[in-house]
Order: structure tokens, then sequence, then C-alpha cells
């Protein structure tokens, strides 16, 4: 019998496909491999493009770029997007991500390089696109690179996404976990009232806290379905507006602690301005139509005084809130006796009681004209002084004079009595934070 042939593989392009074979297989399991170690994005590409002869670029959702290999500092979308040609680079993505398969590039695999498109999927989302520009067979004389056949390509590019979404997936876990355990750490200064504690020092500082520096809290508020994307808007804008400040999204509310300028100033000031940034930012993305405010708590200095500086900013929110509307920045340092009054759970209660002792007046500036409730705010604001509210008033001493006359008159009060003088006041204190003088 003649002697049989030698057992080789079948040979294509003067190369065994056997041996291809055996190095796709290995490739794939140093991937997978590589799935099992605690191993970063920028190991798996660099692994494909030594492997794949390939240039390899890892995508976000934005097209952003996470990871290279093998290529240059070419802006890799814009290439992509010009070797999509009138297929569209967006129609190709939907397409690799609809399928959950790897694809090639239309109109590539014959102009001298192929391009292959793999979604990377992280559960049941795409996270972004892993994407290998390799060599033709035909346009590559060195060994190695042009060994690979399309289908070969395809394979190796999908298995190496699938590693891909297992190391992106393990880094949202871990960001994921980072996250809760901030979140806790300020939940637990925010609720640690009065607690002159070292773990609470550490807490802080772990946040990035700078004990005797000087911060106030922030607090912005809003209501309504689209809370969620407010607040969204809110925790970018102050991290923008200052880097330094401790930020954190809580179920109904955006807390900043907002420090000091390092060059000097006062942490209140810092704070109004980066609450009427976040509320400006707001405005610019819902229109308004979401309600949103503001409220800023007095300087604390030490981890212990936070809680207390949250609180404040809470309540000037409620404030804000309650007594001048949304869309406004109150600070609870200019509350006065409105720290009390936010006491009183129903606005109408207030409302009615300023009525009561004032209302008459009301009625008679709707009927004459007379500015008696204005003359009655800067009498008041000037110590009871005519001269002094006139300058205020631009008007006479004598008319200030005879306006509180009628006043008297109208109201049944007195205002050389101190307790009627009080009731006037506290009337017309809630008159203008109410904003309405019906």
């Amino acid at each position: 019998m003649p002697a049989r042939p030698p057992a080789t593989g079948r040979r294509f392009g003067g190369v065994d496909e056997a041996a291809v074979l055996r190095r796709v297989v290995s490739m794939c399991g140093h991937l997978s491999a590589l799935a099992s170690q605690n191993t970063e994005l920028a190991d798996v590409v660099a692994l494909l493009a030594d492997g794949a002869a390939a240039g390899v670029v890892v995508l976000d959702r934005r097209l952003d770029v996470l990871a290279r290999a093998g290529v240059g500092d070419r802006d890799v979308v814009s290439a992509l997007r010009d070797q999509a040609g009138v297929t569209g680079l967006r129609t190709v993505l939907a397409a690799a991500a609809r399928n959950r398969r790897a694809l090639t590039v239309p109109g590539t695999a014959g102009a001298g390089s192929a391009t292959i498109v793999a979604p990377v999927s992280v559960g049941e989302d795409v996270s972004g696109y892993l994407v290998t520009t390799t060599p033709c067979p035909s346009a590559v004389s060195s060994p190695g690179a042009g060994e690979l056949t399309e289908d070969m390509r395809l394979l190796v590019t999908e298995h190496a996404a699938m590693v891909c979404g297992v190391v992106l997936g393990r880094e949202l876990v871990v960001t994921a976990a980072a996250g809760r355990a901030r979140q806790e750490l300020v939940e637990g200064l925010l609720l640690a009232r009065d607690r002159d504690d070292p773990e609470i020092d550490r807490w802080a500082q772990h946040l990035g806290f700078e004990p005797g520096r000087g911060y106030c809290a922030v607090a912005i508020g809003s209501a309504g379905d689209r809370a969620p994307v407010v607040f969204g808007t809110v925790e970018a804008a102050a991290a923008r507006l200052v880097p330094d400040a401790i930020v954190a999204t809580r179920s109904d509310e955006v807390v900043a602690l907002v420090p000091a300028p390092q060059a000097g100033g006062s942490p209140v000031d810092a704070a109004r301005v980066l609450a009427a940034g976040c509320l400006a930012a707001t405005a610019g993305r819902t229109g308004m139509r979401t309600p949103v405010a503001a409220g800023v708590g007095n300087p604390c200095r030490s981890a212990a005084e936070i809680s207390r500086s949250y609180t404040e900013a809470r309540h000037a929110l409620l404030a804000g809130e309650r007594l001048g509307g949304t869309g406004s920045v109150t600070a609870f340092a200019d509350l006065g006796i409105h720290r009390l009054l936010l006491r009183v759970p129903d606005v109408a209660d207030l409302r009615g009681f300023a009525e009561e002792v004032v209302g008459a007046l009301i009625a008679e500036e709707r009927n004459g004209g007379m500015e008696y409730l204005a003359t009655l705010s800067a009498y008041f604001e000037h110590n009871n002084s005519p001269r002094r509210a006139a300058e205020k008033l631009h008007v006479h001493p004598n008319t200030v004079s005879y306006r509180i006359r009628r006043i008297e008159e109208i109201t049944g009060l007195s205002l050389d009595v101190r307790r009627d003088r009080l009731m006037a006041e506290v009337a017309v204190e809630i008159l203008d934070a109410l904003g309405g003088r019906r």
C-alpha cells in the first residue's frame, strides 16, 4: 500500500489553518483568564492588539475612549465615522447593540483594512463598544498580521468584548459600593447633631472636610416627577461651581457643604453663589416648570457642627418654599422672626393672624390707594422714627406721622403700646414674607 502522507492542517494563503485556530483558542483562553483576575481594560485591549495584530479601542456609550492599544492619537471616532460612510456610525452601533453580536463595518473589509465593532454588555445593558481595526489579508505582507480570517477576527473581538463587559461590570460594582459608603458617611454627618466624637471627625476628613476652614451647608429641594432629573443637574452644577464642595443627593434634596474660598472670604457668600448657580442651571434645563428652592445654613468649623448647619439650611429651604415661593435662595441668618413662624404648621394660620391685625389696612389701601402697609413697615424698620421712615419713602415726615395716626384709627391699635406694636410688626413681617397684601 502506498504510504499515507503526513497529517497536516488545511492551508490557506500559505498558512496552516489548524495552527491559526490553535492561536485563536489560545487567545480566547488568555482573555478568559483575564476575566477572572483583578485586571483592567488596558490589559484586555493590549492582549487583543498583540494577539490579533490589531488596533483596539474601547468606547463608552458617548463614544469617549476608555482604553486603546495599537492605535495612534488620531480621533478614532472620526475615523470610524468615515469608514461607516453612508450607512452611518449610529446605525452600525445600533445594529451591533441590537443583535448583541460583533459585525464588520460595511465597506471596510475590502478597503485595505477591516474594522469590527462588538457591543460591550454589562448585564442587560450595552455599556460601550469594542472596536478593532486590522489589515486585510490582501493588504498585509508580514506574517501574523493577516493570518486570521474575518470570521476568526469576529470571534476574537466578540470574546474580548465579553471580557471587557466583565471588567466594566466589576468597576461599576466597586463604584456603586464606594458611592453607597460615601452616602452613608454623609448621612451620618448630617444626623450626628452636637456629637463631639473622633469617629465623626474621621468621617468628615475622609470626605474632604478641613476642620477650621469654615463651611456652610446648602440644601436644594424640588418636588414633582422630574425631581431626579433636577437633582442630577444640581449635583453636576455644584461640582462644577465649587469642585472642593462635599455634595450628596438624598431622597428629597441635594446637600452641599461649601467651604470658604482658599483666597479668603465668607463661606456664606460662597454658599449663596453656589445655590444661585445651581438654581440657574435647573432653570436652563427645566424652564422652571419644576419648582426648585435652596436654603443656606450658618457657618460650621468642625465636623460636630455640620448637622447644625444642615438643619439650618433645611429650615431656610422650607422657609423659602412656604414664605417666598420657589426659585429663591434663603439664608437661615436672614430669617429673623420667621424662624419661629416656620413652626406654625399651616401658612393659612399665619395669613389669618396678619389679616386679623391689619386686614382693615389692606381694605383701606385697596379702596383709597394710601400706602399704609409700606409706611408701617418703614416706620418699624427705622425704630419708629417718622423722619427716617420719610427718607426711605421719599415723603415729608408729617406725611408719615399722619399715616401712622390713620393706621391707629383704622386698626384700633396704639403703636405706643408694646403689645400692639409687636402684633402689628409681626403681621407686617408675615405679609412681607408671604408676598401678598390681598
